[in-house]
C-alpha cells in the first residue's frame, strides 16, 4: 500500500460563461482585499482578443481597483518575472488573476509569493516560501498545463539554458475559473500542442512511481476525455463540448500531478524548453511516443486498463495492447501535425549528448518514472526522435 496525499484548488467553477463570476470570487476575498489593488495577468496574444481587457472592466465596475499587465512573456525566465515584482512592488497588489495559459498561470504564482514576501525565484527553489502568498483566482485559456490545479510553477533559467519546476503547496490557487468559452480562439496547432501537453500530464501521473487511487482515478479520466475530444477540437474549435471535456480533463491533469507526478517525458523536454526554447507542449508533445514506448514493459497492466478507457478493442495480449497504445498515440501526434522529430525543431544531431546530460539532471522527475533510465537511455530516447 502506498502512502499519498493530494490538494486542489480551494474553490473550482466549471461551465460556459463562469468567466462572468469573478466580481463574485473577488467579493468573497474582499476582506482579504481590502481596499488594495486587484494584478490582471495575461499575455500579449491572449490580450488581443479583448477578453482579459473586458474581465478587467467587470472587476471595475465591481467597485475592485484593478490593474491589467497583458506583458507575460511566453516560456518567462526568472529575470522576467522578478521584473515584474519590481514593476508592481509599490503597487499595493492584494489579489492576483491569472488569464491565460500555462506562463501566465506560473507567473501569478511566483507573483503572488514575490510581491508579499520579497526575495526573487532563486531564494524560492531553494528556501521554499515563508508563508501563504496574496490570494489568487487562475483563468485558463489553454486546454493544456493544468497549472491552475497544481502547486507547481515552471520558470527557464538563462544562465543554465535549462527549465526547472518549483513545487510548494502555497502555490496552490485559491480560486479556479474553468470557462470553456475562453479557449475558443485558441489556434489549431496551440490546441494540439497544448492538447498533447494535457495527455502527457495524465499518462505520466498514471504511470508514475507516485501513482496512488486517487490520482489514478482522476488521471484515467483524463485520459478519457482528452483522448475522445482532442481531434474534434482540432478539427473544430468551436466545438464546445470538445473544448469543455479538453479543459476538464487538463485540470484533472493537474490535479494528477498534484497527488501523483509527471516523469520522464517532462525531464527530457526541460532542456528543449530551456536551451531551445521550444514551447512546453510542442517539447512535451515530440517526446511522448518514444518515453511511453521506452516504459510500455514495465506499465503492461496500466496501459490495459488505458486502452479499454479509450475504446480500443479488446483481444490482444498485454504486450500487444501496450504496443498498440503506442501507436495510437503516435498516429495522434501524426494527424495533429506536431513535429516528430528534433530536426522539425532546428536540433542537430550532436546537441544531443548536452540535451541527455542537462535531462539527467532532473532526477525529481527521471525517479518517478516507471523504469530507470541511465544517461545511454536518455541519449537513445533522443537518438530515436532526431
Amino acid at each position: 500500500m502506498n502512502t499519498f496525499s493530494f490538494s486542489g484548488p480551494k474553490h473550482t467553477f466549471f461551465g460556459a460563461g463562469e468567466a462572468a463570476s469573478l466580481p463574485r470570487i473577488l467579493n468573497d476575498l474582499k476582506t482579504e482585499i481590502d481596499g488594495g489593488v486587484v494584478l490582471m495577468l495575461s499575455d500579449a496574444g491572449f490580450g488581443r482578443t479583448g477578453i482579459p481587457a473586458k474581465i478587467a472592466a467587470d472587476a471595475i465596475s465591481a467597485g475592485f481597483e484593478t490593474v491589467l499587465e497583458e506583458g507575460v512573456p511566453q516560456e518567462p525566465y526568472s529575470g522576467d518575472v522578478e521584473g515584474l515584482a519590481e514593476t508592481f512592488a509599490d503597487r499595493d497588489i492584494r489579489c492576483i488573476v491569472g488569464i491565460g495559459g500555462g506562463s501566465v498561470i506560473d507567473t501569478a504564482k511566483f507573483l503572488s509569493i514575490l510581491l508579499k514576501w520579497g526575495g526573487n525565484v532563486e531564494r524560492l527553489m531553494e528556501k521554499g516560501s515563508p508563508g501563504r502568498g496574496l490570494p489568487c483566482v487562475m483563468i485558463p485559456t489553454t486546454a493544456g498545463t493544468g497549472a491552475e490545479s497544481t502547486p507547481n510553477a515552471i520558470v527557464a533559467l538563462r544562465d543554465r539554458q535549462l527549465k526547472v519546476g518549483v513545487v510548494s503547496p502555497f502555490f496552490m490557487p485559491d480560486y479556479v475559473i474553468l470557462d470553456p468559452e475562453l479557449t475558443m480562439s485558441l489556434p489549431q496547432a496551440l490546441t494540439a500542442s497544448t492538447g498533447v501537453d494535457a495527455l502527457c500530464h495524465v499518462l505520466e501521473c498514471y504511470t508514475s512511481k507516485k501513482a496512488n487511487p486517487h490520482s489514478d482515478t482522476v488521471a484515467l479520466e483524463g485520459i478519457r476525455l482528452i483522448d475522445g475530444a482532442i481531434r474534434a477540437a482540432y478539427a473544430d474549435g468551436a466545438d464546445i463540448e470538445a473544448r469543455a471535456d479538453m479543459l476538464l480533463g487538463s485540470y484533472y491533469g493537474g490535479l494528477s500531478i498534484a497527488a501523483s507526478g509527471t516523469t520522464a517525458v517532462h525531464a527530457l523536454s526541460y532542456p528543449l524548453g530551456g536551451r531551445y526554447r521550444i514551447p512546453h507542449g510542442v517539447a512535451n508533445a515530440i517526446l511522448l511516443v518514444p518515453v511511453m514506448d521506452f516504459n510500455r514493459d514495465a506499465v503492461e497492466d496500466k496501459f490495459v486498463r488505458v486502452s479499454e478507457a479509450v475504446g480500443m478493442p479488446a483481444g490482444r495480449t498485454k504486450k500487444e495492447t501496450a504496443a498498440a497504445l503506442v501507436d495510437r498515440l503516435r498516429d495522434m501526434i501524426r494527424e495533429l501535425r506536431i513535429p516528430s522529430r528534433l530536426s522539425d525543431l532546428g536540433i542537430k544531431a550532436e546537441e544531443i549528448p548536452r540535451l541527455a546530460e542537462s535531462a539527467f539532471q532532473v532526477k525529481r522527475l527521471l525517479n518517478n518514472n516507471p523504469k530507470e533510465m541511465s544517461l545511454k537511455d536518455i541519449e537513445a530516447v533522443y537518438e530515436s526522435i532526431r
